[in-house]
Parts: C-alpha cells; structure tokens; sequence
C-alpha cells in the first residue's frame, strides 16, 4: 500500500501557478479538493495537482506511466522560421517524442 504525498497549500501554488489565496477560494466553492490535517491545515495531494493539470495515468502492472507530453521549440529571427529550421525541429522534438512511446 503507498502512501500518496500530500503538498502544503505553498508548495501546491508554486506547482500550479496560482497564489496561495487562490487555492483557498478554489477550496471554499468546492473545486479543489484539499485535506485538512489535525491542526487545520490544508494539504493537497498529488492526485489532486495532477487533476488540476490535465495529467493523465494509465497504470500498467503497477508501474504509472503518464500519458501526457509537453514539446518546446522556438527559433531566434523570422529568417530562421522561413528557412524552415522551425519545421525541422519540431519534427525532430516529435520523433524524440514518438520514439520514447
């Protein structure tokens, strides 16, 4: 049996990019889902900061493999992106990508 990790409300704001008021008001109307411990404080698991991100798991023989990918690319001038060096690269971040599974 694990245990899943709970996060302090600051911890869980640095993570999602919202101030720690904010995650406050989203417990106060019902959509974040947050444990209070014995003192009252509000702890956040991962399972909720992932559902707060889109992150999506598939567990497969107990290993959790997520499903969800983020790629990057960016050229310096338009002289770049007219060259093509964009396309080639974000073709080349995807078949890194695809290659990974």
């Amino acid at each position: 049996m694990s245990v899943e990790k709970h996060y302090t409300m600051k911890e869980a704001s640095r993570i999602l990019g919202v101030s720690v008021r904010r995650l406050q008001i989203w417990d106060k109307r019902g959509l974040i889902r947050c444990v209070r411990m014995l003192g009252g404080r509000r702890r956040v698991t991962e399972s909720e900061i992932k559902r707060l991100l889109g992150v999506k798991e598939v567990v497969i023989s107990h290993k959790v493999v997520i499903s969800q990918v983020v790629i990057y690319a960016r050229v310096s001038s338009h002289d770049q992106k007219q060259k093509g060096d964009l396309e080639r690269q974000k073709q080349s971040l995807l078949d890194y990508a695809k290659s990974k599974g």
